[in-house]
């Protein structure tokens, strides 16, 4: 193992201590044993960062790496102290690096193992040496604990406190949307990414849920699974908002809706139409000219049937919303 030293000041700044800062860890650090936790007493302090940026990908997800992960931890300490890291990964037993030593105002650059999935890391600093080779192996969070625990107690109160790195190794894939409009809007499991056609790189491989809208149309959804090293493709249709305008006649009509022709009215079968939401003018002609045309405004609402109902009352042809 090849350890670097670098002088970086400011990272003891930006740190915090015990944890990194990646919203991962700190969502988890109460599922964590006491003894792997920064120990509120400790007269010391210790800051560990990934060696490298994580993949951040447009759905936000947090501490996302590439195989075989980070490459390095930096880690430093407020005063000199001997570090050990413990890394546990999902699959496989948990692999302790070698115990090296820090002095204050310099990052010590520790190589890591590639591991896939999910990942936990515990920095263990201390004042004095502390033999975590027991936790070689170790399946559990549990395991590494009773390891560390077990280690402490031949140390003074307050000589040691553990920094916990949490990260994930994933393939990543891409995504192509594409629809029948080359403005339409496209969403990501909620995040917007751009308009149609768009190309979403750097997704983590699983499902997601694609989202394409346009004002005045249908929004499409779909679930999409994303294979690593891959590019999976969407193709929407968007289809208009529309109502029913059905009109139903006594008498052979024709139809005008805002004074275009839209078809004949038969009786005993009238005339279904899909309209765009809103108010709009019609017009029925009776083809019988002994009675009058019928003009009226009707509101078309989206989704919903609105009716117009045209008979013969008292010798009188009328036209009317139920």
């Amino acid at each position: 193992m090849r350890v670097t030293r670098v002088p970086y000041p400011g990272l003891m700044k930006r740190g915090v201590s015990g944890v990194t800062g990646l919203v991962l860890a700190g969502l988890l650090s109460g599922c964590v044993p006491s003894p792997l936790r920064a120990q509120s007493g400790a007269q010391l302090r210790v800051s560990v960062q990934p060696g490298s940026r994580p993949v951040q990908p447009v759905t936000g997800e947090d501490a996302l790496y590439r195989a075989p992960g980070p490459g390095s931890l930096n880690v430093s300490t407020d005063r000199p102290a001997f570090v050990t890291s413990v890394v546990l990964p999902a699959q496989g037993g948990a692999v302790v690096l070698p115990t090296v030593q820090t002095r204050p105002g310099e990052v010590i650059s520790t190589p890591l193992p590639g591991t896939q999935g999910f990942t936990q890391v515990f920095t263990v600093a201390s004042l004095a040496p502390m033999p975590l080779e027991a936790a070689t192996g170790a399946r559990s969070v549990s395991d590494v604990s009773r390891v560390v625990e077990a280690a402490a107690r031949a140390l003074p109160a307050g000589a040691y406190t553990v920094g916990t790195t949490v990260y994930r190794v994933v393939r990543f894939g891409s995504l192509d949307v594409s629809s029948n409009f080359r403005d339409a809007l496209v969403r990501v499991n909620g995040s917007r990414v751009g308009t149609t056609p768009v190309a979403v790189p750097d997704l983590p491989e699983g499902q997601v849920s694609v989202e394409v809208s346009r004002s005045g149309y249908k929004t499409v959804t779909q679930r999409v699974n994303i294979v690593g090293d891959s590019v999976s493709r969407v193709d929407v249709t968007l289809r208009p908002i529309t109502g029913t305008l059905s009109v139903r006649s006594d008498l052979l009509a024709d139809l005008f809706v805002e004074r275009q022709g839209a078809g004949t009215v038969q009786p005993g079968v009238g005339l279904d139409l899909p309209l765009r939401p809103g108010v709009v003018a019609l017009n029925v002609v009776p083809r019988d000219r002994r009675f009058a045309a019928q003009n009226l405004l009707v509101r078309v609402t989206a989704d919903q049937v609105s009716p117009v109902i045209c008979e013969i009352q008292g010798g009188a042809y009328t036209c009317k919303l139920p």
